[in-house]
């Protein structure tokens, strides 16, 4: 075994060096660009000399020359008679002021001449030839094509070092990770326990590929990671290629396309050559929805290179060509917008559910995570567990993660329950909002509002069970909350169970009316979920007597349309009136439900509204001592300190006495 892994641990030396070379390529970029700068600067020195020269005819050159103006010339000869005559001249006027030596420069153009010459033989001007012929040929000349050839060189270093380069759009963008490099293992994935038995097969096959061969068995080619976001499908992804040992490529979906045609389909080809290079190997593509979306669905149109980057992907994963070792894992949150062609038997062979944790799960992931963070000795992981149903992995580990910035800010030591419950509320809910100003009759018809969902929830034993109530504002819509934790996770509700939470969500709206004679629009969230309970009980779930167990309409939700229920144009318009009077027996029902059981029990609906305006906050063991539905716990009061040091300090009766005292 030994001998095996030495290849695997010498694989990562290349990368090594590739990587300082393209780090010293930055360096060279930048010391030519320091280089092409100076000489710019130099250019345009030279240039903002040259542009504050006077030009001069011939007649005017001649002028200033007999006038004794000229101080000197640089005679250039362009051809056999003409030059170009460059110097100082003196300058007058304002212009001389503003000169240091009181001259100019000055340009001419002159046809030589024996006039010319000589008014230059009876003058000291100095005439001399041009010796700058050199640099001006360096800095007009070469400087631009070396300036080109530097942004040129800079930028195609640049797309070199991000693997881009202009010759290199067809190649795959996917990276290689050595098997050392992700330090994921099974042992740190909770939570998914039927998963990790499911993808344990490919693990073994990587590690053992004979043993499989000589059955004649054939692992799959591919394995379709399904569920959620942050149920944990990449990070499974990268446990199966650490277990077994095996290069890892990593590529998401969205990076095959590009905006050249055909530029995602020579991608494909290309990360499976490479791969073929590398067996046995896994191919990891994240979010493989973006390209293999179905073909001529009629949703969106179509797309020509996403379908032919799709067909690629086709042929490679099960074309003409064999492809043993190279095992394919896609991940992605939307199945059901899939080519069937991908998902047939021969590419993915397999779908992995990785579907939202149970009360046990949670509880692992949990233990998970907490060990990361400080945290006290009396937090119970079960009751967070139970108050989180529908909670992804990343969702508990956020919780966490927030408990452990809001002990932070507390400046404790350690988390404590209080800090997890409240994070899990933020995650869920929103953050509390204090600051919010809410008048003294909003605070008041809260409480109320919220006392009146709590007690109809615990005077039904089908209800789920009261966890907490709170009038503290939360998120945006919130201005009081009855929270509730159920026993287990419930996968299926009974008609006595939804017609005990259409009642819980009235009971608000029931204790507006009792105590205050009058209703207001705090229970708009409460009528909107009783009357979605109520249309999937009559039209869906059949639990009526006068619709019967009949489905009535498309309750479906399509993943680009928002369907709540049946469409007017599905339904006969008679059924349609019985449906919405079925709906309304059956809100009403709820409403005089709650009515029945607020009025039966005032007294505790006023103790609990004044509880709720005191301490703001009830956990569901303060509602029941509060109505005395359990006994209060004891506490050691003063006086029984008293007793227990009188009897230790003395035996002379006076114990006894403080007992009849009392």
């Amino acid at each position: 075994m030994e001998n095996e892994k030495q290849p695997e641990n010498k694989s990562p030396e290349p990368q090594n060096k590739k990587t300082a070379k393209q780090r010293r390529a930055p360096k060279a970029a930048i010391i030519w660009l320091v280089i092409l700068l100076t000489l710019g600067g130099l250019l345009l020195f030279r240039d903002s000399g040259s542009s504050r020269k006077t030009d001069l005819n011939q007649t005017e050159f001649e002028q200033s020359l007999a006038a004794g103006k000229i101080v000197s010339a640089v005679l250039v000869n362009e051809n056999d008679n003409v030059f170009t005559v460059e110097g100082r001249i003196k300058l007058t006027g304002i212009d001389s002021k503003n000169s240091k030596d009181g001259t100019g420069f000055y340009r001419s153009r002159v046809i030589y001449s024996e006039k010319l010459n000589t008014l230059l033989s009876k003058t000291s001007v100095k005439v001399g030839s041009n010796n700058n012929g050199l640099w001006n040929f360096l800095l007009m000349g070469i400087l631009p094509v070396l300036l080109i050839v530097g942004v040129i060189y800079f930028i195609s270093m640049r797309q070199m070092r991000n693997g881009q380069g202009a010759m290199d759009f067809g190649k795959s963008k996917a990276r290689m990770i050595p098997p050392d490099e992700l330090n994921v293992k099974f042992d740190d994935i909770a939570g998914a326990d039927e998963a990790k038995e499911e993808i344990q097969e490919i693990v073994e096959y990587l590690r053992d590929p004979i043993r499989f061969q000589l059955i004649g068995g054939k692992i799959p080619k591919g394995c379709l990671l399904v569920g959620n976001p942050g149920t944990g499908k990449t990070l499974m992804a990268k446990a199966v290629a650490c277990e077994a040992g095996v290069p890892f490529f990593s590529i998401s979906g969205s990076d095959f396309v590009e905006m050249f045609v055909g530029v995602g389909a020579s991608r494909v080809r290309d990360m499976f050559n490479q791969a073929r290079k590398h067996t046995p190997c896994l191919i990891f593509i994240d979010e493989i929805d973006a390209v293999g979306r179905s073909r001529f669905s009629g949703w969106g149109g179509g797309h020509d290179e996403r379908e032919q980057t799709l067909n690629a992907m086709l042929v490679e994963m099960d074309g003409l060509e064999s492809r043993n070792g190279v095992i394919v894992l896609a991940a992605t949150n939307r199945p059901d917008v899939l080519d069937p062609a991908l998902l047939r038997p021969g590419r993915f062979d397999r779908q992995v559910v990785m579907d939202l944790p149970d009360i046990a799960g949670r509880k692992q992931i949990l233990e998970v995570h907490i060990k990361r963070i400080k945290v006290t000795d009396d937090i119970d992981l079960d009751v967070l567990a139970r108050t989180t149903p529908g909670f992804s992995g990343a969702d508990l580990a956020n919780v966490c993660n927030e408990a452990a910035l809001l002990a932070a800010r507390r400046n404790k030591e350690a988390v404590s329950q209080a800090e997890l419950e409240e994070a899990r509320d933020k995650v869920n809910y929103g953050t509390e909002r204090r600051s919010r100003k809410i008048t003294e009759r909003e605070r008041v018809l809260t409480a109320y509002h919220e006392a009146g969902h709590a007690l109809v929830a615990l005077h039904d034993e089908h209800c789920t069970p009261v966890h907490k109530v709170t009038i503290i504002p939360r998120g945006q819509a919130y201005l009081g909350a009855t929270f509730t934790m159920p026993k287990e996770d419930v996968y299926t509700r009974s008609k006595l169970e939804l017609e005990a939470e259409m009642a819980m969500c009235m009971g608000g709206r029931a204790a507006e009316e009792l105590t205050m004679g009058d209703i207001t629009t705090g229970a708009s969230a409460d009528i909107q979920h009783l009357t979605a309970i109520a249309r999937k009980m009559v039209c869906m779930f059949g639990m009526t007597d006068v619709i019967g167990p009949t489905q009535m309409g498309d309750f479906a939700v399509h993943p680009h349309l928002r369907i709540d229920g049946p469409t007017p144009d599905q339904l006969a318009p008679e059924t349609a009136r019985e449906i919405d009077l079925e709906i309304r027996r059956l809100v009403n029902t709820a409403l005089e439900k709650a009515r029945t059981c607020l009025t039966e029990h005032r007294d505790e609906l006023e103790k609990l509204a004044q509880a709720l305006l005191e301490r703001e906050t009830i956990s569901i063991d303060e509602i029941d001592v509060l109505l005395g539905r359990k006994p209060a716990p004891e506490a050691e009061s003063p006086e029984t300190e008293t007793e227990i040091a009188e009897n230790a300090d003395d035996s002379d009766g006076t114990s006894a006495a403080a007992e009849t005292d009392l």
